[in-house]
């Protein structure tokens, strides 16, 4: 099994598409990458001063996409960028409801494609939509006719134009002091700061996909955090002080 890549070739090649981007003035992409990946490069990019006229972004097909490619394009491209490297493939077949996102990841590994070239794979009811890199698209619909032992049909759909449905999360509404890592992570599994700070010290914490061990850094509306074993939650945008000078808060817990 290939290694995954370590930080340091990640951005070296992130670095390389930025630089051939500003070279030949074109658009360019790298990925799908993993959250995490993403993460890394947002952090490193964050203050890197491109081209005035050439602006990236993390894109995966779709506004909620987990897996995304990293997108650098000069200023004509903004509106086309998406289309010109994302795909979106939908399967359909007679038996697809019993199979799973193991069973779709498998068999297009299966044809001989690399997994940085496959986004998201959404299992619905009566379909599965696969986003993925538009140069591959057209032989996924060629070869893929059949996904463990059922037999599927594969065509491409316009991109934005599919019903994407919206991820599914329960929520968690209760008040903190502060937002502090160790305040947020306590209300999210319903125990103390202690608990919560301990969890954080045994490295059982990411935030936005990246390790922290900093029980009081401060978690923003819309950062993502996991806790091992108990799941990946989001800080909503809706916050609010209450009477007592608390802060209300809602977090989402992914189903």
């Amino acid at each position: 099994m290939k290694k995954k890549l370590d930080s340091k070739a990640l951005l070296a090649r992130a670095e390389d598409t930025a630089e051939l981007c500003e070279k030949q003035y074109s658009p360019k992409a790298f990925g799908f990458l993993t959250p995490a990946d993403a993460a890394v490069i947002r952090q490193n990019f964050a203050k890197k001063n491109l081209g005035a006229d050439i602006s990236f972004k993390f894109f995966g097909g779709y506004p909620d996409a987990e897996r995304s490619l990293f997108l650098v394009y000069p200023d004509y491209a903004e509106d086309t960028v998406d289309e010109e490297f994302i795909a979106l493939v939908e399967i359909t077949g007679r038996d697809i409801s019993t199979l799973c996102h193991r069973d779709f990841l498998g068999s297009l590994l299966g044809l001989g494609l690399k997994r940085e070239k496959l986004g998201d794979i959404l299992c619905l009811e009566d379909r599965t939509l696969v986003f993925a890199a538009k140069d591959i698209a057209g032989y996924i619909v060629s070869n893929l006719d059949m996904v463990a032992r059922v037999g599927v049909k594969a065509r491409v759909l316009e991109l934005g134009k599919a019903q994407i449905p919206k991820r599914q999360f329960d929520e968690i509404r209760t008040t903190v002091a502060s937002l502090r890592l160790d305040s947020v992570v306590g209300a999210a599994l319903k125990t103390s700061r202690s608990a919560a700070a301990e969890a954080i010290r045994a490295k059982r914490v990411l935030v936005n996909w990246q390790e922290c061990m900093d029980i009081s850094a401060k978690i923003s509306p819309g950062d993502v955090f996991s806790v091992r074993g108990a799941g990946r939650f989001r800080l909503s945008e809706d916050i609010k002080t209450t009477r007592k000078d608390r802060l209300g808060i809602c977090i989402e817990k992914a189903k």
